[in-house]
């Protein structure tokens, strides 16, 4: 979510709540919870209106919530990928994936990743009932992680980040669901590696250069920003690839345009990425990006930790970190104000090594949502 889409949403700053963290500055308060998966654990969460969609990552579902009271979440309808089509035929697992909804919300995009990462792809979803989703397209395209929706106002799009087939746009016919690829970048090869070596944003109005412009971050390259006015033909105007990079947000003022990127871990396995960072890039000039800080979190290396998921609400970050739970870091102050590990137990079946393993944070307008990739819960907070 860039600056101008959480003004749009309306949304106030939120922060965590916890025994033991550390204290706030604001009193807030757990507003609800809801175990989605009682077998596995959760992915990436999207939300429209009161309506939110969470990948269920180890069971290949995709789960939707009416969030009308956000006190009491309830699950409406659920989306099985193997049951509805059976797409896959290599034996893969699944493992992650993402999504994105169209502007009405009537349509869903599930990028499902699996195990063989040759096998998948993107399945639209007819989500107008969320109490019964529906697949009306289907488009095979090998280990899918990222994807991302834009309507320029004549047309649709949908881009997708595949470990596979790489930067893939591709055009959306709303009245057939179809998604038709006009323009792939593959190079270089394998640019997105685990659930958290990639991200993408699509800002339909750059406050500087008064056009669409698209962030593309992977494991392999780093960042890169594009041109969007014409999506079939993406123009890169700049890059830095210093190192990999992951789940992103962007900052835009009328004079300056930050980056904050998660670490990446997938490609670059050394002691300093396997550290939880937050990397700052200033890409006001997207021909001459260059790094102006590096984050802690305040946390120790340690196997499989990371950052999974990032947002920003005014001058807060939060950061859903595998073994940390929710971060809330001020960018003002340049410290950790506390964190929030998920309470409940974690699933027998599920793929992440211990519980807390928080995945993604999202903001909406019904609340800051936390995925946990452990305990199959939600978390709603709010001050």
């Amino acid at each position: 979510m860039n600056r101008s889409q959480a003004a749009a949403a309306g949304i106030v700053v939120l922060l965590l709540f916890t025994a033991g963290a550390v204290a706030a500055p604001r009193s807030p308060k757990r507003v609800g919870t809801v175990r989605v998966s009682k077998v596995g654990g959760l992915g990436r969460i999207e939300g429209h209106g009161k309506i939110v969609a969470v990948n269920q990552r180890d069971e290949g579902i995709v789960a939707l919530l009416d969030l009308t009271n956000p006190a009491r979440p309830k699950v409406l309808g659920r989306f099985d990928a193997a049951e509805e089509g059976g797409h896959i035929t290599a034996g893969g697992t699944p493992l992650d994936g993402d999504l994105a909804f169209s502007a009405d919300g009537r349509y869903l995009f599930y990028a499902r990743q699996t195990t063989e990462y040759s096998e998948e792809g993107l399945h639209v979803l007819d989500v107008s009932d969320p109490a019964d989703p529906n697949e009306v397209f289907y488009q095979p395209q090998g280990g899918m992680l990222r994807v991302a929706y834009y309507d320029d106002g004549s047309s649709e799009w949908v881009v997708t980040l595949d470990a596979v087939a790489g930067l893939v746009v591709s055009r959306f016919v709303p009245h057939t669901g179809a998604v038709v690829p006009v323009h792939v970048d593959p190079l270089p090869a394998l640019k997105v590696g685990g659930p958290a070596s990639a991200g993408v944003i699509i800002d339909p109005n750059d406050p500087i250069a008064k056009r669409p412009l698209m962030f593309v971050t992977t494991g392999r390259t780093g960042l890169q920003v594009f041109d969007f006015s014409d999506p079939a033909a993406p123009a890169e105007l700049g890059s830095w690839a210093d190192i990999g990079l992951a789940d992103l947000e962007v900052v835009t003022s009328k004079k300056r345009r930050l980056v904050y990127a998660a670490s990446e871990y997938w490609f670059d396995r050394t002691a300093n990425q396997v550290r939880p960072e937050i990397i700052v890039l200033d890409a006001t000039d997207p021909a001459a990006i260059e790094r102006v800080a590096t984050l802690s979190l305040g946390l120790d290396p340690a196997p499989e930790t990371r950052v999974q998921g990032i947002d920003i609400l005014g001058s807060r970050l939060y950061a859903a970190h595998s073994g940390e739970g929710l971060v809330v870091f001020d960018l003002r102050r340049r410290k950790v104000l506390g964190q929030i590990k998920d309470p409940g137990v974690r699933n027998d079946e599920a793929a992440a090594p211990g519980a807390p393993y928080a995945i993604d944070v999202e903001a909406t307008n019904r609340g800051l949502l936390l995925s946990d990739g452990a305990t199959g819960r939600i978390t709603v907070l709010r001050p």
